[in-house]
This record gives structure tokens, sequence and C-alpha cells, in this order.
């Protein structure tokens, strides 16, 4: 009576955490479970082959596949709508500790509580700031002025908004780049002339946004349609040109979902009727002769739709009306996503970041575009952000004006941080993620065909594990030092300086032979060109090929009142011990500059000026602070400012060096998974940082020199030039 007791309650708990009960596994879903090839595995876990398909298999052996499968990023999604055929207490624990940010979303959505004190204690931290910081960069256009926005970990922030996205718009798939225009044509020729307008140069080529989409290999039909439009005044489509619109960018191939290269337009509301619309896109564009215009049905997940194409000489446009409004794509993958959704995850799952990133829009913006790298704005936002506000976390920020006296105004960027979120900045640069041991060698019981180990075995194997051994001790040391090092600094602020990048040394005869190397890799063995990177066989690697460039940088933090000369002792025994180079050490002014020299153009350098630490990549950067804080050049403190932080930057010189970082990123890393997508050609690569970032550029380019006051709202940090 006990057992059956204890059963029935166990039953019952089920129930309760499962409140909205099993639902149908969606069709995509299905389709993919039914291909799977299912293993039994044993109690240690091990699998075994069986040949059986998922519905060949027993219900334990589908069980213990589907909750195998959560551990694959391409099969998660899948795997866990297979797994709501079973009781949640059945699999729930597994989902938590493989399935990651993803199966923890999609159980709350699905009504999931824990029970205890805390139901919701499997989402995450409220307060822990997690890689990544960056989750989407935001610009607006109001009345004329540009806004920055920032979109950081939920960690850093407290979310007040309460802005959705548009009706309609929670079906498509979640986008890399997104704009919303008030106003479709005036929208267009704003985004087009930031990025660099269709000016002609001096080959007569065009520049810009627009041709360098068009020699990329997505986005020139599109392109090449929008133009004339943008030129030219049509009766049929003049009802268009003030409409609002929203556009979604999905960039190149996405690893484990379908191909979703392409752009969606969704225009909200009715349209004119749908011939004299297709009618005057076509006569529009003087590239579509012999165009054709026809209906087609798509077929997909049990559903049969039409679809209004759109031929062109250079392409087609697909065009389907639906009660929120009117969907144009220049490639089938995106409207198909959205129609027929699949294992992608869908902007309705993203509502926190929504709500986040148009809480920034206000009455007077005309024109916001928003850039989610790759690498954030997924389900791990989604949660925390969840989190924090069922258990009502708020971050406290305040204005710190003292460490503006460390923010010179002499190079390309400089910001002071005010108190508040600056402490989680620090705390997680400075945090040890991987706290596990060196593993220790084995010594092995039998040896030499069943001989015991011979004396120079025994010692090779005392020979190495006195060597991990000292490597453990050594690394806890260094902890430790570490450790004491951050008790010593007040993080309640802190300056930052960029001023470009930094010259790398010339390359001897051996360095050039060993980057040659490495860009043959590159072309004919891209895993062995990471391979050799990794194990550190391209002597020129680290400083002085793409995308390895050391930026001239430095941070300046306060340290705590009677705790300098401790601060000082600490960076003398850290510094000798993190970097293999001469420690050399220079007079400057009142203080003493520090500088481990290096083969490299990354020299790292400290200086303890008055209570400031400075520490940077080379010791131009450092000096640069220290000047500022000795009263030998300008600095943020020259002007009062209550904003919570203060940024001073050369808009020209910003942009160019950013680019510079960005196109050498997309050109070098492929497989990467770096911001929108990888790249190969440098066609390819200034065309998709044309489209996603391009607009950031422009704007920055645009602003000269300017001071911009940062403060926190419900949309993250946004910046307001002065």
């Amino acid at each position: 009576m006990r057992h059956i007791a204890q059963g029935s309650c166990a039953l019952a708990l089920s129930l309760a955490a499962w409140a909205q009960g099993p639902s149908p596994i969606p069709a995509w879903a299905a389709e993919r479970v039914q291909g799977w090839s299912v293993y039994h595995y044993d109690a240690r876990g091990n699998q075994q082959w069986t040949g059986k398909k998922w519905n060949q298999s027993t219900s334990a052996d589908q069980l213990a596949e589907a909750r195998n499968r959560l551990r694959n990023a391409q099969d998660r999604r899948a795997a866990l709508w297979a797994l709501t055929a079973w009781p949640v207490d059945q699999w729930d624990a597994a989902a938590l500790k493989t399935g990651g940010a993803e199966a923890a979303q999609f159980l709350y959505r699905r009504g999931y509580r824990q029970y205890g004190q805390d139901p919701y204690a499997y989402l995450s931290s409220p307060d822990r700031l997690e890689r990544p910081w960056t989750h989407g960069l935001g610009l607006h256009l109001d009345r004329g002025a540009w806004r920055f926005q920032w979109i950081p970990s939920p960690a850093l922030f407290t979310q007040g908004g309460s802005a959705a996205l548009p009706k309609g718009m929670e079906q498509a798939a979640q986008p890399g780049v997104l704009i919303h225009l008030k106003q479709l044509r005036p929208g267009l020729e704003k985004l087009v002339a930031l990025a660099g307008g269709a000016g002609a140069a001096a080959n007569g080529a065009s520049t810009g946004l627009v041709p360098a989409l068009a020699q990329g290999s997505r986005l020139g039909f599109a392109v090449r349609h929008l133009e004339p439009w943008l030129k030219q005044a049509s009766p049929a489509l003049e009802p268009l040109a003030n409409r609002e619109a929203w556009v979604l960018h999905y960039g190149t191939e996405r690893e484990g979902g379908r191909n979703l290269q392409g752009t969606l337009v969704f225009i909200p509301g009715d349209l004119p009727t749908r011939t004299q619309l297709v009618m005057a896109l076509l006569k529009l564009n003087p590239l579509s002769s012999g165009a054709r215009s026809r209906v087609v049905k798509w077929t997909g997940s049990g559903v049969t739709t039409e679809v209004q194409q759109l031929r062109g000489s250079g392409g087609v446009f697909h065009l389907i009306q639906k009660a929120e409004g009117t969907w144009i794509s220049d490639r089938e993958a995106p409207l198909r996503a959205l129609l027929f959704p699949g294992a992608e995850p869908t902007l309705g799952e993203r509502q926190e970041w929504a709500r986040v990133a148009l809480s920034a829009m206000t009455p007077d913006t005309e024109l916001s575009f928003w850039v989610a790298p790759r690498i954030g704005a997924d389900a791990a936002f989604e949660i925390q952000a969840i989190r924090r506000r069922l258990a009502n976390a708020q971050q406290g920020t305040w204005p710190n004006p003292f460490v503006a006296k460390a923010a010179p105004r002499t190079g390309a960027l400089t910001v002071a941080l005010g108190a508040g979120p600056t402490e989680k900045l620090v705390e997680a640069i400075l945090r040890v993620d991987d706290a596990s041991d060196f593993r220790l060698p084995q010594m092995p019981e039998f040896a030499n065909g069943g001989q015991a180990l011979s004396p120079a075995q025994m010692k090779g194997y005392q020979d190495a594990l006195a060597r991990a051994q000292e490597r453990q001790r050594q690394r806890a040391s260094l902890r430790q030092d570490a450790v004491a090092l951050q008790a010593c600094l007040d993080l309640r602020g802190a300056a930052l300086l960029w001023n470009g990048w930094v010259g790398a040394p010339a390359l001897n005869p051996a360095e050039k032979a060993s980057l040659a190397e490495l860009a043959r890799l590159r072309r004919e063995d891209p895993w062995r060109a990471m391979q050799a990177q990794r194990d550190g066989k391209i002597e020129a690697f680290g400083g002085f090929g793409e995308p390895g460039m050391t930026p001239s940088l430095a941070l300046a933090l306060p340290v705590q009142a009677a705790k300098k000369l401790q601060v000082e002792n600490l960076l003398k025994k850290l510094t000798p011990r993190l970097f293999k180079g001469q420690n050399q050490k220079q007079a400057f002014g009142t203080a003493e500059v520090h500088r481990v020299m290096t083969a490299q153009a990354f020299r790292p350098a400290w200086t303890l000026v008055a209570d400031t630490l400075v520490l940077g990549t080379d010791e131009a950067a450092v000096k640069a602070v220290a000047a500022g804080l000795q009263g030998q050049a300008p600095t943020l403190a020259d002007s009062e400012s209550k904003a919570w932080a203060r940024m001073e930057l050369d808009g020209a010189r910003t942009a160019k060096e950013l680019e510079n970082l960005l196109l050498a990123f997309l050109r070098s890393r492929t497989g990467s998974g770096w911001w929108i997508g990888e790249t190969t050609t440098g066609d390819e690569a200034a065309a998709e940082l044309a489209f996603s970032l391009g607009p950031f550029l422009g704007a920055v380019k645009a602003l000269g020199p300017v001071r911009i006051d940062w403060n926190w709202t419900p949309g993250g940090l946004e910046g307001r030039p002065r």
C-alpha cells in the first residue's frame, strides 16, 4: 500500500508539473523523428546498434534515444517535442542537464514548475553574467538625429518595457537583421544613404550599400528591384511610399537548419489589389524584360497555400497576402519558413528580446535597425529575462564622475562608465569559469607484455606526474593572486581608451613563409588550417595576420584606499607568469610604466597613478591614460555630465578602424558562426558587412568628433550624441 501511495503521489506531481498536458507533435518534428535510427542504451549509457527506426523500436528505447538526442543541437528541438509523449518526470532532469537554455525555455513555455520553494529555479541565475554579453545592437533615427542601442545580457539592466511585435510577425523565423521603417520609401532612402549611398566613383562604378549588395550572391536581385523604385514614381505604388514596413534579413546559411538565405518584407494592413501591385512592380523594373507572373501552390506540414510569383530577368519575387498584412520575399526559403514553421526558432520564441529591442522605438522614430549576433539573442537571453522578472531582480545604476579623469580625449574612442553594471562586467572578465583540475597521468599496472614497469618507465611516469602537479600548483597560486588583486579594486566605475590597432613588427622570411602556408591550407584544407593555428604551428599568427589585429587598448580601474602597494606587488608577480617576454619599466611623469616585451604586436603594459590602476595592450595606450590622470592631457572630466556613461569618439576614424576589423573577420573566418554567418569571398564579406553593420558604421562616420551620453533604459543601454 505504501508503494501504491508513493506511485499515486508521483503521478499527481507529474500531472501538476505538466499543467498544459501533452500536445500534438508538429509535423516537422514528427517527420524528423521518424527518420532517426534508434540505439539501445545499457545501464552505463553506452549505445548499442539495433538497426531499427523509430516506429520499430520499443517505448523504452525511444525514450532513451530522445534523451540522448538532446545533446545534439541539430536534433534538440525535435527531441524535446518527441519527449512530450512521456510523463515529464521521466525526462525533465535529462533535458535540463543536457538540453541547455533551449530545453529550459521549452519547459517554461509549456507551464513546467518544479516543486519546492522556488518552482522556477531551473531557468537560470537572475544575476550571473554569462557570455556573450552582446545580444543585439540597435540604431534609431529620431527627427534627423541618430540614437544608438546596446542590448546586453539581462543581468545588466532592469527590463520594464511593454513593447511587442506586430501581430503576424511572431510566425517568422528569427532573423539576423531586423529593420522597421515608419515610412517605406523615405526610410529606404535614409538607410541607403547612411551606408554609403549610390554615388559614382572615379571609375564609374557605384559605391555604398546598394552596389555592395548587388555584388553579393544573396541580395542583388532584391536591391536591383528596389533601387529603380527609389528613383521613379508609379501611381500604383505611390500608396506604398508612406506605409509602415518591416524588413527581416536572414544572411547566410545557418548550421543545423534549413537554408534561410534571403530577405522578407512585411507590410502590415491591406494593400492595393494583388493584380495592380504585381503589374506595377513588373513595369517598374527595367531589368525584367519578358517578365511573367503566376500563382503557385506550396505544400508543407499538411497545409497548402497559394503564392504569387513575379519572375524577372534577375530572379523571382514571392508574394503572399495574409490577414495581418503582405509578405514579400526575394527567395523561397524565408517565406516557406514563415508559412511552414520548422526547427528554426521563431520571433514568437524571442519575445523578451523583441520587448527590449522595440522598447527603444518612440513615436518620432523614423527608422530602426537591429542586428542580432548569432552568438547571442537566443534562448539563454529569454530564460534569464523571465527569471529576473519573476524574481523582481532590479539593477541599480549610478554615475561616477570621478573616473572621467582616467578617460583622455586623445584616442579614437574614450568612455567613462558609472557604477552598478560595471561591477558585474569587470567581475565577469576576472571570473574563473573552469575550475577543473589537470588530469594527472595514470600509472599502468603492467607493461612490456605483462612485465612490471622498468625503472626508466617508472621514472618517466614519476616525472610526468611531478610536472602535472607543479602546473596545478602554479595555476592555483596564480588564481589566488588574481582573486587578491580583484579584492583590492574599487569596481564602482571604469574608464576605457581605444586608439586603433598596433602596427605589427616586420616579418622575417620564416614568418612570411608560415603565413603563406596558412593561406594555402585555408584554401585546400580548412580543418588542417584550424588545427595548425590551434597547435601553434603558424609562427606569425597572433598579431601579424588577419584577424590577429592587436588593439591599442587601455582599461583604468580605481584602487581601494591604502591598497596601492599591494596591487603593485601583485602585478609584479602576475605579469611574468601570464606573459612570455622581457619585463621592462620606464618612468613617465610621476608614475612608472611596466611592460612585457614580446615578439608580437601584443605587448601588455600597466601602471599605477595615484588611486588608479591602468592595464593596456601596449604602452602607448597606457601612457595616454596616465597623461590624463597626471593633468597632461584633456579628459572627459573637463565637462560635466549626469549620464551613467559618457563617451567621446572620432567618428570617421572609429568607423574606418572597425570596418577593417570586421572585414578581416568575415574574410578569414569560415565555419565560425560569427555575427550573421560565414563568408568565403571578399565580395560576400563586403555585402554581408554592408547589410548587417554598414548602417552602424555609416552613422558613426557621419557623427564626426562627438560626445555621446549613455543611460540605461528598458531598451538596454541607449546613447544620444550631444
